[in-house]
């Protein structure tokens, strides 16, 4: 019986203390008074120990520790704004006591929102009022106390009170970040992606903007309508979630593109979209040989030809292939080249033509890989009937020292030196013993001697 009857004691004394703060009403937002001691006059308004009023705005009067002023609001606080005098009981300069401004959810525990003093707070200055604003008031405060905490000099005024209705209106959305916008410089636009907004307890419709680099619908596949801005109209406060749509603009440049999609709604805190999107350079093949390769030999005589090839921002390997009716006399040194992290240097391709009967062949080398412009080139080969004259029936021996070749002959032959094309670049006649014949163009070269051909590499 006797922990009973001090449970119930507490709880009458809880509801004795607590009666006077939820039944003195609550004050309607926007809020304004700029009177003196409000007794019980003024719905929302309480006070504790308020002196009498002084006779010009501010003329609420805190004259001892402890007085306070409570006011209690409905609705979401916006900004506050008061003006503050500090009346000194003697000469000073500073404002030497504690008088804070507080704020509250239930009216039972308060946090602080400003102090004035002249250690680590707001120091008041002697006898001129000084208007105070806040805008960062809790959400869900709806009670604010001024008190004079520690009073040591003099007396604290408070009026022009006004506090204004905050942003009640609700925006939901699904997130605020989409990555992975992509695609190829010269492509686009990018693939979509989706998020969801919608509000309630609104008075104004939801308006969304893209920013400059991309777009936003609220259709999707062949029903995307690039839409700027996109209007959700609300109907009895309410906008039900809805699915946009949004992508990276086609035709930019490679680059990344961080920007945000706004969403916003008067009466509510606006929010955005970040979106996050990547433009890649295009990929690239490049042959440094420009002319369409011209193989010429003798029937059943291989011969090669070579050609330079390289990539950049490549996503697969580089791929050669030989077609058309005479690409079975055609052979690669290469079919692929590897490309790592999207480049292939420099590369040496060597192309053999075979040919087994005389005449004239085509066919066409393609290098190809995913994303670039495919390169073609043509191959031509030539080829004439073996004769005594350009069949090697021998070979013989061929050096090559400072840019010139070497070898031995008999006085009076001929001696031709030709290119991998076939072009006749030196024609002389011979000296007994050892020949040295200045060659001016470097590379693979043919020597002919009578019926005897040498391969060198000057």
């Amino acid at each position: 019986m006797r922990i009973e009857t001090i449970f119930k004691t507490i709880y009458l004394a809880l509801l004795i203390c607590l009666f006077p703060i939820y039944t003195m009403g609550q004050a309607s937002l926007p809020f304004v008074y700029d009177g003196g001691n409000p007794g019980t006059s003024v719905t929302g308004l309480t006070q504790t120990g308020l002196g009498s009023d002084y006779i010009t705005s501010p003329k609420m009067k805190f004259d001892t520790s402890g007085d306070n002023l409570i006011l209690n609001f409905s609705g979401t606080p916006g900004t506050l704004s008061f003006k503050i005098k500090w009346n000194p009981g003697t000469s000073l300069t500073r404002f030497p006591g504690d008088f804070t401004l507080q704020e509250s959810s239930d009216g039972i525990t308060y946090t602080t929102v400003q102090l004035y003093n002249t250690t680590n707070g707001t120091a008041l200055p002697s006898g001129t009022f000084v208007v105070e604003s806040f805008t960062s008031l809790l959400s869900s405060s709806r009670f604010l106390k001024w008190i004079y905490t520690a009073r040591s000099n003099g007396n604290i005024a408070i009026g022009g009170v006004s506090l204004t209705a905050g942003n009640s209106s609700v925006l939901n959305i699904s997130t605020n970040t989409l990555n992975g916008f992509t695609y190829k410089a010269g492509n686009g636009p990018s693939t979509e992606q989706s998020f969801t907004v919608g509000g309630s307890t609104l008075t104004n419709n939801i308006t969304l903007t893209p920013p400059i680099d991309y777009e936003i619908s609220t259709g999707s596949g062949v029903s995307f309508v690039a839409t700027n801005p996109i209007t959700l109209n609300q109907s009895g406060g309410n906008v039900a979630n809805t699915t946009i749509y949004s992508r990276l603009k086609t035709g930019l440049v490679s680059g990344n593109y961080t920007e945000n999609i706004t969403v916003a709604v008067i009466g509510a805190n606006s929010t955005s979209v970040t979106c996050n999107g990547i433009v890649s350079p295009n990929p690239t093949i490049t042959l440094t040989d420009v002319t369409d390769p011209t193989l010429t030999t003798v029937q059943g005589s291989p011969v090669s030809q070579s050609l330079n090839v390289s990539g950049v921002n490549l996503s697969v390997d580089l791929g050669l292939a030989i077609s058309g009716l005479d690409a079975g006399l055609f052979t690669l040194s290469n079919y692929s080249v590897t490309q790592t992290g999207g480049t292939v240097p420099n590369t040496i391709v060597t192309i053999t033509y075979t040919p087994n009967t005389s005449g004239s062949n085509t066919a066409y080398l393609t290098f190809s890989s995913i994303g670039a412009m495919t390169v073609v080139r043509t191959l031509n080969g030539i080829s004439s009937i073996a004769t005594d004259l350009n069949t090697s029936k021998d070979s013989f021996v061929v050096t090559v020292e400072n840019g010139n070749v070497l070898f031995n002959a008999s006085v009076g032959e001929t001696v031709q030196i030709y290119n991998t094309i076939g072009q006749l670049l030196v024609q002389k006649q011979t000296i007994d013993g050892v020949n040295t014949i200045s060659v001016a163009v470097r590379g693979v070269l043919f020597v002919k001697l009578g019926n005897k051909t040498a391969k060198v590499i000057l």
